[in-house]
Protein backbone atom coordinates (compact mmCIF):
# COMPACT_ATOMS: atom_id res chain seq x y z
CA UNK A 1 0.00 0.00 0.00
CA UNK A 2 1.15 3.23 -0.95
CA UNK A 3 -0.41 7.06 -0.20
CA UNK A 4 -1.76 9.18 -3.16
CA UNK A 5 0.64 11.45 -2.41
CA UNK A 6 3.66 9.12 -3.39
CA UNK A 7 1.87 8.64 -7.01
CA UNK A 8 4.76 8.94 -9.28
CA UNK A 9 4.31 8.82 -13.27
CA UNK A 10 5.77 5.77 -14.62
CA UNK A 11 4.21 3.80 -11.34
CA UNK A 12 2.45 0.53 -11.72
CA UNK A 13 -0.90 0.67 -8.74
CA UNK A 14 -4.29 -1.80 -9.02
CA UNK A 15 -7.24 -0.37 -9.14
CA UNK A 16 -10.58 -1.62 -9.86
CA UNK A 17 -8.25 -5.19 -9.24
CA UNK A 18 -6.94 -4.25 -12.63
CA UNK A 19 -3.27 -3.31 -13.03
CA UNK A 20 -2.78 0.64 -14.28
CA UNK A 21 0.04 2.17 -15.10
CA UNK A 22 0.08 6.09 -14.20
CA UNK A 23 0.83 8.21 -17.60
CA UNK A 24 0.50 11.55 -15.66
CA UNK A 25 -0.24 13.14 -12.33
CA UNK A 26 -0.99 16.35 -11.04
CA UNK A 27 -1.40 17.87 -7.01
CA UNK A 28 -3.86 20.44 -6.78
CA UNK A 29 -3.99 22.22 -3.41
CA UNK A 30 -7.34 24.53 -3.79
CA UNK A 31 -7.71 27.54 -1.15
CA UNK A 32 -10.73 25.50 0.20
CA UNK A 33 -11.13 21.76 0.31
CA UNK A 34 -8.63 18.84 0.77
CA UNK A 35 -5.82 18.79 -1.54
CA UNK A 36 -6.09 15.76 -4.31
CA UNK A 37 -4.03 14.07 -7.51
CA UNK A 38 -5.47 13.74 -10.88
CA UNK A 39 -3.76 10.69 -12.86
CA UNK A 40 -4.04 9.73 -16.16
CA UNK A 41 -3.75 5.62 -16.14
CA UNK A 42 -3.73 3.06 -18.49
CA UNK A 43 -4.77 -0.20 -18.07
CA UNK A 44 -2.34 -2.72 -18.94
CA UNK A 45 -4.91 -5.23 -20.07
CA UNK A 46 -6.83 -3.42 -21.88
CA UNK A 47 -4.97 -0.40 -23.23
CA UNK A 48 -7.92 2.23 -21.81
CA UNK A 49 -6.94 5.14 -20.28
CA UNK A 50 -8.86 6.83 -17.85
CA UNK A 51 -8.44 9.75 -15.29
CA UNK A 52 -9.13 9.41 -11.85
CA UNK A 53 -8.95 12.02 -9.13
CA UNK A 54 -7.84 10.73 -5.65
CA UNK A 55 -7.91 12.84 -2.88
CA UNK A 56 -4.68 12.96 -0.86
CA UNK A 57 -4.31 10.78 2.15
CA UNK A 58 -5.94 7.86 0.32
CA UNK A 59 -4.22 4.56 0.10
CA UNK A 60 -3.58 3.02 -3.67
CA UNK A 61 -2.23 -0.54 -4.23
CA UNK A 62 1.18 -0.68 -5.60
CA UNK A 63 1.91 -3.53 -7.69
CA UNK A 64 5.37 -4.27 -9.19
CA UNK A 65 5.15 -5.94 -12.81
CA UNK A 66 8.56 -8.46 -14.66
CA UNK A 67 9.88 -6.74 -17.60
CA UNK A 68 12.12 -8.62 -19.57
CA UNK A 69 13.61 -7.88 -22.94
CA UNK A 70 12.65 -9.40 -26.15
CA UNK A 71 13.64 -9.78 -29.46
CA UNK A 72 10.54 -10.13 -32.15
CA UNK A 73 10.50 -13.00 -34.17
CA UNK A 74 6.95 -12.73 -36.67
CA UNK A 75 3.35 -12.34 -37.22
CA UNK A 76 0.95 -14.78 -37.43
CA UNK A 77 -2.60 -13.96 -37.43
CA UNK A 78 -3.62 -11.64 -34.78
CA UNK A 79 -0.36 -12.77 -32.63
CA UNK A 80 2.99 -11.37 -32.57
CA UNK A 81 5.37 -13.60 -31.59
CA UNK A 82 8.72 -12.75 -29.57
CA UNK A 83 11.51 -14.37 -28.06
CA UNK A 84 14.40 -14.12 -25.03
CA UNK A 85 17.33 -13.89 -26.47
CA UNK A 86 19.27 -15.49 -23.27
CA UNK A 87 16.85 -18.72 -23.06
CA UNK A 88 15.52 -18.51 -26.61
CA UNK A 89 11.98 -19.37 -25.31
CA UNK A 90 9.38 -17.80 -27.22
CA UNK A 91 6.27 -16.09 -26.04
CA UNK A 92 3.32 -14.39 -28.07
CA UNK A 93 0.86 -11.58 -27.60
CA UNK A 94 -2.11 -10.13 -28.95
CA UNK A 95 -1.74 -7.13 -31.65
CA UNK A 96 -4.33 -5.41 -29.51
CA UNK A 97 -1.90 -5.23 -26.72
CA UNK A 98 0.73 -3.57 -28.43
CA UNK A 99 0.69 0.11 -29.05
CA UNK A 100 0.55 0.80 -32.72
CA UNK A 101 -0.40 -2.36 -33.36
CA UNK A 102 2.52 -4.12 -35.82
CA UNK A 103 3.50 -1.21 -37.67
CA UNK A 104 6.61 -0.66 -34.97
CA UNK A 105 7.61 -4.57 -34.80
CA UNK A 106 11.38 -4.69 -36.38
CA UNK A 107 13.57 -7.90 -35.75
CA UNK A 108 16.39 -6.09 -35.45
CA UNK A 109 14.93 -4.03 -32.54
CA UNK A 110 14.36 -5.02 -28.74
CA UNK A 111 11.24 -4.61 -27.15
CA UNK A 112 10.16 -4.75 -22.86
CA UNK A 113 7.69 -7.24 -22.43
CA UNK A 114 5.68 -6.80 -19.10
CA UNK A 115 3.80 -9.05 -17.43
CA UNK A 116 2.06 -9.15 -13.70
CA UNK A 117 1.19 -12.26 -11.69
CA UNK A 118 2.47 -14.72 -14.57
CA UNK A 119 0.58 -12.61 -17.46
CA UNK A 120 1.91 -10.90 -20.42
CA UNK A 121 0.20 -7.88 -20.90
CA UNK A 122 2.00 -5.63 -22.88
CA UNK A 123 4.88 -4.40 -24.98
CA UNK A 124 6.73 -1.32 -24.66
CA UNK A 125 8.04 -0.39 -27.63
CA UNK A 126 11.35 1.14 -28.23
CA UNK A 127 11.39 5.31 -28.42
CA UNK A 128 13.29 5.16 -31.34
CA UNK A 129 13.28 2.37 -34.32
CA UNK A 130 14.96 2.44 -37.65
CA UNK A 131 12.71 0.92 -40.52
CA UNK A 132 13.21 0.84 -44.78
CA UNK A 133 11.15 3.46 -46.61
CA UNK A 134 9.17 1.03 -49.13
CA UNK A 135 7.18 2.88 -51.31
CA UNK A 136 6.54 6.79 -51.61
CA UNK A 137 5.63 9.05 -54.24
CA UNK A 138 8.67 11.78 -55.99
CA UNK A 139 8.15 15.52 -54.77
CA UNK A 140 5.83 18.03 -56.22
CA UNK A 141 7.27 21.17 -57.81
CA UNK A 142 6.20 24.35 -56.07
CA UNK A 143 5.24 22.16 -53.34
CA UNK A 144 7.61 23.80 -50.47
CA UNK A 145 6.29 26.88 -49.63
CA UNK A 146 6.43 25.13 -45.70
CA UNK A 147 7.80 22.18 -44.33
CA UNK A 148 6.47 20.32 -47.31
CA UNK A 149 5.82 16.40 -46.99
CA UNK A 150 4.82 13.04 -48.19
CA UNK A 151 3.48 9.81 -46.95
CA UNK A 152 6.01 6.77 -46.90
CA UNK A 153 5.04 3.12 -46.87
CA UNK A 154 7.84 1.38 -44.42
CA UNK A 155 8.99 -2.52 -44.41
CA UNK A 156 6.41 -3.38 -41.87
CA UNK A 157 3.35 -2.11 -43.77
CA UNK A 158 3.87 1.57 -41.54
CA UNK A 159 2.63 4.90 -43.18
CA UNK A 160 3.51 7.74 -42.20
CA UNK A 161 4.45 11.55 -42.92
CA UNK A 162 8.40 11.98 -44.40
CA UNK A 163 10.12 14.88 -45.75
CA UNK A 164 10.32 15.28 -49.46
CA UNK A 165 13.90 14.06 -50.06
CA UNK A 166 13.24 10.85 -48.58
CA UNK A 167 13.32 8.17 -51.48
CA UNK A 168 12.46 4.64 -51.64
CA UNK A 169 15.41 2.70 -49.92
CA UNK A 170 16.04 5.04 -47.65
CA UNK A 171 16.41 4.16 -43.83
CA UNK A 172 14.71 6.39 -41.54
CA UNK A 173 14.53 7.12 -37.86
CA UNK A 174 10.86 7.08 -36.54
CA UNK A 175 9.72 8.49 -33.19
CA UNK A 176 7.25 5.79 -31.71
CA UNK A 177 5.61 7.68 -28.74
CA UNK A 178 4.87 11.10 -31.55
CA UNK A 179 4.50 8.11 -34.59
CA UNK A 180 6.87 10.47 -36.28
CA UNK A 181 9.83 11.17 -38.65
CA UNK A 182 12.84 12.03 -36.90
CA UNK A 183 16.01 11.85 -39.34
CA UNK A 184 17.52 10.04 -42.25
CA UNK A 185 19.40 7.06 -40.56
CA UNK A 186 22.93 5.93 -42.13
Amino acid sequence: MSYTNNINKGMYIKFNEEPYVVLDKEFYSPGKGAAFNRTKLKSLKSGKIINQVFKSGEKVDEIFVDTKTMQFIYIDGNKAYFMDPQTYDQIYISLENIDGKGGYLHSSARYVMISYEGEVLSIQLPKKIILQVTKTTGATKGNTATNATKEAELETGLKIRVPLFIEEGDKIEINTEAESYVAKAE
